[in-house]
C-alpha cells in the first residue's frame, strides 16, 4: 500500500513531559488494568480439564502433574473422571468414582492445588451426562412411553390396557439400565393420562376438540378403562412416565449408572448433595478447599424428556392441559399443522423452563450453601449439534460460570452455513447481559493428535477471543499414572496439554499470552453498536460470530433474548439493558410470529425514541397463560406502517420499525460511523473486538492470514492517545505516530502472519506535534518503540531519513541431537532445512528438542544510532534462544525476532537455540520402521485438510520440524521522536 498521510511526531521534550503528565493523571483503572496485563493473576489464566481415564489415578503422579500445572503457569484445573472407548486394552481400569479410594486422590488434588492456589473445578459424574450408581429410579431420568388400543364401534365398556412395552435397548442402542419390579415395570412408574382419538376416515386431520380425555375412567390398579363408546372406532393411548433408563456416556469401568432426571428439582438437590456429602467425608468444610466449583458437563440425552411435574407446568406457562395434545408426541401427523406447531412450541418452552429452574437454578441453590460456583455449557453444546431442550441465553445466565466450546481444524457447517461445533458468541453474549464476570471456553478440542503447537493454537484461540471469550479451559491435560511413557496414554479427543508434551517446558510464554487478554477481557465491558433479538424460538443458537447475523463491517453486536429484551430502556435514542450496556440500532431476528409481550415492549421502545430494525412478521403468537395482549395483528400494522417506500429518516420521525435495510445503512443514517476502518476490510484481513472501561477503549485486533499485512487503521476515538499493549511479550509503548481528523484517530499498523496486538486509547493531554510526511511502502513493518519507531522493510529508504540492512548469518550450523531416540551426537549442517529431509531415519523422524549453535562476527560501529534485530525466519515450532549467553526468550509465534542491539558485541557472538516439534513425526516413524520409541493408545489421528477423516500413524505426512530460516540480522534506523 502506497498512500501519502500526515502523522504527528511527538518531541521528544514533551514526549517525557507528557508520560510525567499523564502518569500522574492515570486513574485506578488504567494502573490496575497495566498491572493485570503485565502479571496476570490466577482468575485470567487458563484452566484444562484433566482427564482421569478410567479412574485409573496415581497419587504420586497427581503431586507431579499439578506441579507441572503450575510451572507452566496454568491456574487450576477440572477433575473429569471418564471411561475409554471401546476396544482401548491399554488404559487400565480404576476404583469407582467417589468411592473411598477415588475420593483420596481427588482430596490429594486439592490439597497440592491449595499449595499454588489453584482453582479445582469437579465434573458430577464419570462422564456425563450428571448421574451414577448412586441415582435412585425416583431421581433417573424418565421418558413418556405409550400402549394403544384399539377400540371399535359396541366394543365393551371394560377393557384392559396394556402396560408400554418399554425395550431393553434405548435409542442410540445400549442397554437400558432399568430396576425393574416382580411385575416386570420400572422401579418408577407414573401413569400420565388415558386418551381416546378418533379413527381417521379420511386424510384430513383430527379436531383435537374431538379428543376426549379418559383419565377419570382408568383404574391404575386393574390397569382397566371403563368407558362407554359414544360411537365409531377409537384408538386408546395410555401415557405412562417411568425410567428412561439413559446411563452415562462413556464411564470408567466400575461407574456405569443412569443419569438423573434434569427436570426434577430434587433429583437434582440428590445428586448434587450425594456428591457433596462424599467431599466433605475426606475434606472437611470444603470452603476452606481449594474446590471452587461443580461441573455439570454439556447435556446430550437423547431419550424422550419427561418428568412427573411436567403436565402441572406446562398448564400454568401454556394456560391449557396437555393431556389431549400427548398424541402429538408420538405422532404429529393426526392433528391440524397450526394445532401441531402451537404445541411443539408451548411444550419447548415448558421443558426448557423445567431444566433452567429445576436442574442449573437447582444445583446453583445447593452448592452456593458451600461457597461453591456451578459450571456447564448449560444446554448446550446445543443446537444445532445436540437436541437441547433450553433457550440457551436464559439458561447460560443462571449459572455463576458459563461456558461454551471450540475445535480446531474441526468444522461442521449446517445447511445455514453455520459452524455448530463452535459455541464462543452465544457465551460471551450471555454473560454480559446477565453481568457474569467470565466467558469460559473448553478450548482446542481436536482430533488432530500431537500435531499442533502453541503457533497453531494462537489463531484459534484469537478467533475466539474476538467473540468474546476471556478464560480458556484447555481441553485437556490426561492424568499418566506412568511418568516415563511418551506421549503416553490420552483421552480420544483435545490437544493433549500435558507434561508429556515435547514443547511443554517452554508454554509458558503461550499461557502468559492467553491470560493477559484475558485479564484485560474480564475486566472491561464489551461494546458493540448493534443489539441483535435472536427471536423467541425453543430451542435456538446465537452461531458464529457474523454467522445468523451480522451488522456490516466495521460493526459488532450483542445478542439478547426474550427475558432481557423486555427490560431494555431508551436514553437519548440509545437502547440500554440493565447491566448499561448501551446500543445504536435493535435488530429483530425475521419471525413469522412474534411474542404478544415482545411487540407490546418494541411499541414503548419506538415511542421512546428507539432504532429498530426488521422484517414484519405474519402474526402475533398465541400464549395462553398471557393476558391483557394484543390478539390481532393491528399493532404489527401499525408499527411497520412507514417502513415500505420511505427514507430511513421519515421512518424513525414517525416511531416506525425500519424494514427491508441494511444495518449497516440505518447505522449511517443515525450517524454512527464504524467503530473499526480500513482499506479492504471487505476481504475480512482483519478482526476485532472492542472493550472500555472508565474512558478506557481497548480494541484486539488479529491478522486472519498468513500473510504480512500493513494498514493504516481509523478508528471511532477522538481527543485519545493511543498506545500498543503486545499480548506477547508484555509490553506497552505509546504510538507516538498517528493522526485525529474529524473524531476520528488513524494509526499505521503491520500484523505479521496471524498476529494479534490491542489498541489502548486514553485521555491525556492534547499537544502540538511537529508534522513530518511520510510515503509508506508496500507492506511496511512498523514497530513502535518507547520514544519512536523503526521500520524493517527492505525498500524502506522511500521513508526520509530511513535505511534498513539484512545481514544473513549465512554458513553451517552445529546442531546436537544428544543420542536421543538413536539419533547422533551432533551433526553439521551448511544449510538449515528440516529434520524431515535428512537421509538419518533417525532424524528424519525425530521427535524432542535439539539444540543450534553457530559463532559468528559482527563489527559494532563505536557510534551507531541504529537498532539491531535477530530474525530467526522459520521454526518448527518453538526456538528457546541465548546470544551471547542472554536469554532472550522463547519464541513460539512469528515474527521469530528480538532486538539483540545492546547485546551484539565486536567481534565473535555466540548463538544458541533449542527448537522443539511434535511427537507426530516419531509416531509416524515407530509405525514404519517398528521401532518403540513411543507409547500410546492412540493408533489413528485425523490431519489439517481431512475433515474427520482417520488414518494410521504410517500414513500421517511428516511435519516439518527444526530452524528453517532464514536466519539475519536486521539493522534499521531507529527513528526517533525528535523536536
Amino acid at each position: 500500500m502506497k498512500k501519502n498521510a500526515t502523522f504527528f511526531i511527538v518531541i521528544s521534550f514533551l514526549l517525557i513531559l507528557f508520560s510525567e503528565t499523564v502518569v500522574a493523571q492515570d486513574n485506578s483503572a488504567y494502573q490496575s488494568l497495566v498491572s493485570g496485563f503485565k502479571t496476570p493473576p490466577v482468575e485470567a489464566r487458563p484452566k484444562v480439564y484433566w482427564w482421569w481415564l478410567n479412574g485409573n489415578v496415581n497419587n504420586d503422579r497427581v503431586v507431579e502433574e499439578i506441579k507441572s500445572m503450575h510451572d507452566a503457569g496454568i491456574s487450576g484445573f477440572d477433575i473429569f473422571e471418564i471411561g475409554v472407548p471401546e476396544g482401548d486394552t491399554i488404559v487400565k481400569p480404576g476404583p469407582a468414582f467417589l468411592c473411598d479410594e477415588s475420593l483420596e486422590s481427588i482430596k490429594v488434588a486439592l490439597e497440592e492445588a491449595g499449595k499454588y492456589n489453584m482453582e479445582v473445578g469437579l465434573n458430577l459424574a464419570s462422564s456425563w451426562n450428571a448421574g451414577g450408581t448412586w441415582i435412585s429410579p425416583e431421581h433417573s431420568a424418565k421418558a413418556i412411553f405409550y400402549s394403544k388400543t384399539i377400540v371399535k364401534e359396541g366394543q365393551d365398556n371394560q377393557m384392559k390396557l396394556n402396560y408400554p412395552e418399554i425395550s431393553k435397548i434405548d435409542s442410540k442402542g445400549r442397554e437400558r439400565l432399568i430396576n425393574y419390579t416382580k411385575e416386570g415395570k420400572p422401579a418408577f412408574s407414573q401413569e400420565i393420562a388415558v386418551v381416546a382419538v378418533p379413527l381417521k376416515q379420511s386424510e384430513s386431520s383430527i379436531d383435537v376438540n374431538s379428543v376426549l380425555d379418559l383419565s377419570e375412567f382408568f383404574d391404575e390398579e386393574s390397569e382397566t378403562l371403563t368407558w362407554k363408546n359414544p360411537g365409531g372406532q377409537w384408538q386408546i393411548y395410555r401415557f405412562v412416565c417411568a425410567n428412561s433408563g439413559e446411563q452415562l456416556i462413556m464411564p470408567s469401568k466400575y461407574s456405569k449408572g443412569p443419569i438423573m432426571d434434569h427436570f426434577d428439582a430434587e433429583s437434582t438437590k440428590a445428586h448434587f448433595t450425594y456428591i457433596i456429602s462424599r467431599l466433605q467425608s475426606v475434606l472437611g468444610d470444603l470452603e476452606s478447599s481449594a474446590l471452587n466449583s461443580m461441573y455439570l458437563a454439556s447435556y446430550e440425552a437423547s431419550e424422550s424428556m419427561w418428568t412427573p411435574s411436567l403436565p402441572q407446568i406446562f398448564e400454568k406457562i401454556n394456560g391449557y392441559q396437555i393431556n389431549k395434545y400427548l398424541p402429538l408426541i408420538i405422532n404429529d401427523s393426526i392433528y391440524e399443522d397450526q394445532i401441531i406447531n402451537k404445541f411443539k412450541n408451548d411444550f419447548r418452552r415448558t421443558v426448557s423452563e423445567l431444566m433452567i429452574n429445576n436442574c442449573y437454578k437447582a444445583a446453583g441453590e445447593v452448592v452456593h450453601q458451600y461457597g461453591l460456583k456451578i459450571n456447564s455449557e448449560a444446554g448446550g453444546p446445543g443446537l444445532p449439534l445436540h437436541h437441547v431442550p433450553v433457550e440457551p441465553l436464559k439458561a447460560l445466565g443462571v449459572l455463576d460460570l458459563p461456558r461454551g466450546e471450540f475445535w480446531v481444524n474441526l468444522n461442521i457447517f449446517n445447511d445455514k452455513g453455520i459452524d455448530i461445533m463452535r459455541v464462543v458468541k452465544e457465551i460471551s453474549a450471555a454473560s454480559h447481559i446477565y453481568n457474569r464476570k467470565f466467558v469460559e471456553e473448553e478450548a482446542f478440542t481436536t482430533f488432530q493428535h500431537w500435531q499442533e503447537s502453541p503457533k497453531d493454537l494462537k489463531p484459534v484461540a484469537d478467533r475466539a477471543f474476538c467473540e468474546g471469550m476471556n478464560r480458556l479451559v484447555v481441553h485437556g491435560f490426561t492424568h499418566n499414572t506412568d511418568g516415563e511413557s511418551k506421549p503416553g496414554i490420552v483421552y480420544h479427543a483435545g490437544t493433549h496439554y500435558n507434561d508429556k508434551r515435547i514443547w511443554w517446558p517452554k508454554v509458558k510464554p503461550f499461557n502468559d499470552y492467553l491470560s493477559r487478554i484475558s485479564y484485560v477481557f474480564q475486566n472491561t465491558d464489551f461494546v458493540a453498536d448493534v443489539l441483535y433479538y435472536y427471536g423467541d424460538a425453543i430451542p435456538n443458537y446465537g452461531g458464529h460470530k457474523n454467522s445468523r447475523y451480522a451488522p456490516g463491517k466495521g460493526y459488532d453486536y450483542e445478542i439478547v433474548n426474550t427475558e432481557l429484551l423486555l427490560q431494555l430502556t431508551v436514553e437519548n435514542s440509545e437502547l440500554v439493558l440493565p447491566t448499561g450496556q448501551r446500543f445504536a440500532v435493535l435488530y429483530l431476528e425475521p419471525e413469522q410470529e412474534i411474542n404478544p409481550l415482545v411487540i407490546n415492549k418494541l411499541d414503548e421502545l419506538l415511542k421512546a425514541g428507539a432504532v429498530i430494525l426488521g422484517n414484519k412478521p405474519d402474526r402475533i403468537k398465541e400464549i395462553g397463560s398471557l393476558v391483557n395482549v394484543p390478539k390481532t395483528k393491528e399493532l404489527i400494522n401499525k408499527l411497520w406502517e412507514n417502513s415500505d417506500n420511505k427514507t430511513i429518516e421519515t421512518i424513525l420521525k414517525k416511531h416506525s420499525v425500519v424494514s427491508n435495510r441494511s444495518t449497516s445503512e440505518v447505522l449511517n443514517s443515525i450517524g454512527r460511523a464504524k467503530d473499526v476502518d480500513y482499506m479492504g476490510d471487505e476481504l475480512n484481513l482483519l478482526d476485532y473486538i472492542h472493550y472500555q472501561k472508565d474512558g478506557l477503549h481497548f480494541y484486539f485486533l488479529r491478522n486472519t492470514t498468513g500473510e504480512v499485512i500493513s494498514r493504516t487503521l481509523s478508528f471511532r476515538q477522538d481527543n485519545k492517545y493511543p498506545e500498543i499493549w503486545n499480548p506477547v511479550t508484555g509490553e506497552i509503548n505509546p504510538v507516538s505516530v498517528y493522526s485525529i481528523n474529524n473524531g476520528r484517530t488513524e494509526i499505521s499498523l503491520s500484523f505479521n502472519e496471524y498476529e494479534s496486538v490491542l489498541i489502548v486509547f486514553k485521555e491525556g493531554l492534547k499537544l502540538n506535534f511537529s508534522n513530518n510526511d511520510f510515503e509508506l511502502p508496500d507492506n511496511s513493518e512498523v514497530v513502535y518503540l518507547p520514544d519512536g519507531l523503526v521500520l524493517l522493510n527492505e525498500e524502506s529508504n522511500k521513508v526520509k531519513g530511513s535505511a534498513a540492512a539484512c545481514v544473513p548469518l549465512d554458513g553451517s550450523w552445529e546442531i546436537y541431537f544428544n543420542h536421543q531416540m538413536g539419533t547422533p551426537e551432533k551433526v553439521i549442517s551448511n544449510k538449515l532445512k528440516s529434520w524431515t529431509e535428512s537421509d538419518n531415519q533417525s532424524i528424519k523422524y525425530f521427535s524432542g528438542s535439539a539444540i543450534y549453535e553457530k559463532t559468528f562476527q559482527y563489527f559494532k560501529e563505536s557510534v551507531d544510532s541504529s537498532m539491531v534485530f535477530l530474525d530467526l525466519g522459520e521454526i518448527e515450532t518453538v526456538g528457546d534462544v541465548w546470544l551471547n549467553g542472554v536469554h532472550l526468550g522463547v519464541s513460539w509465534c512469528k515474527p521469530h525476532r528480538f532486538d539483540v542491539t545492546e547485546i551484539l558485541k565486536s567481534g565473535n557472538n555466540t548463538l544458541k537455540i533449542e527448537v522443539c516439534n511434535t511427537w507426530s513425526n516419531r509416531l509416524k516413524g515407530d509405525a514404519v520402521t517398528g521401532e518403540s520409541n513411543t507409547y500410546t493408545n492412540i493408533t489413528k489421528t485425523n490431519i489439517q485438510g481431512l475433515n474427520r477423516n482417520f488414518i494410521e500413524w504410517k500414513d500421517v505426512p511428516l511435519m516439518n520440524s527444526g530452524l528453517l530460516g532464514p536466519v539475519n540480522l536486521i539493522k534499521a534506523n531507529k527513528y526517533i521522536n525528535k523536536p
